[in-house]
C-alpha cells in the first residue's frame, strides 16, 4: 500500500518577513519583492506558524492556528486555511513541498 504524504509548507526560499501590528490589522513587509501586505490576525498568525515550524501540513497549521486564536473548527474551517495557503503561495510568501 502506498501512503501519500500531505504537502508541507515553508516560508519561500530567500523570503524574509517583517510584521507590524496596527489597529486595523497587521502589515507585512515582503522583503523578497519589497512590497507590503495588510493581513488580518489569522493570516498573520498562519505565516508566523509556518515561519516558526517549517514543514507542517495544512492540518497541522490549522490545528496550531485554532489553538493560538482560541477558535473552533467551525469558526475557522480547514478549507479556509487551505485557501489562505494557496493565496500565500500565489504571492510567493510560502512554498509547498510534496514529501
Amino acid at each position: 500500500m502506498i501512503h501519500k504524504s500531505s504537502p508541507v509548507w515553508r516560508i519561500a526560499p530567500g523570503q524574509r518577513l517583517s510584521f507590524e501590528d496596527f489597529e486595523d490589522g497587521v502589515v507585512l513587509f515582503d522583503a523578497l519583492v519589497g512590497s507590503t501586505h495588510l493581513l488580518d490576525p489569522s493570516a498573520a498568525e498562519a505565516l508566523a506558524i509556518i515561519e516558526e515550524a517549517p514543514g507542517l501540513d495544512a492540518s497541522a497549521i490549522h490545528a496550531a492556528l485554532l489553538d493560538r486564536l482560541q477558535l473552533s473548527a467551525e469558526a475557522l474551517p480547514l478549507a479556509a486555511v487551505d485557501a489562505l495557503l494557496q493565496r500565500f503561495e500565489a504571492m510567493a510568501l510560502v512554498s509547498v513541498e510534496c514529501p
